[in-house]
């Protein structure tokens, strides 16, 4: 098993403005801060939506469009190093008008009617980077 001690640093509170496209604010953001690693949970709404999912046998991802004002019954993510560079890793799940709830990873073009974002900073000894792994395809901690 792979593991990092860290301890908790800093807590940003995070409303991200309406219209902007959800995953490009938080990545924007822990650049401009100098974040490479954390933890956040967040909800709200959007008025539009892309669900990327990862198709496992064929090892690419797929990306599911919804053009409809979904809630966001929960969003919980990291950040983490790839390539030298932070990177924010989401999940997601919203409802529609009827209750129905689907989710995945979050894609881009995702846009903001309404989020409240806790981003947690993190700071360890040795930095979690995220490297291509043969087995699943995937870029993950190593």
């Amino acid at each position: 098993m792979y593991e990092v001690q860290a301890t908790v640093g800093p807590v940003h509170i995070l409303k991200p403005a309406y219209g902007s496209d959800l995953l490009r604010e938080l990545n924007d953001f822990v650049h401009s801060q100098g974040i490479n690693l954390a933890w956040f949970s967040g909800l709200g709404a959007v008025s539009r939506a892309t669900i990327r999912y990862y198709d496992q046998p064929k090892q690419e991802w797929v990306d599911l469009e919804h053009d409809q004002r979904l809630e966001v019954s929960g969003m919980v993510g990291n950040v983490s190093l790839l390539n030298g560079e932070p990177i924010v890793h989401a999940h997601i799940t919203f409802a529609d008008e009827q209750g129905r709830c689907f989710g995945g990873h979050l894609g881009p073009n995702t846009l903001v009617f309404n989020m409240e974002i806790l981003l947690t900073t993190l700071s360890a000894a040795k930095s979690v980077v995220r490297k291509m792994d043969a087995q699943t395809g995937l870029t993950i901690w190593h």
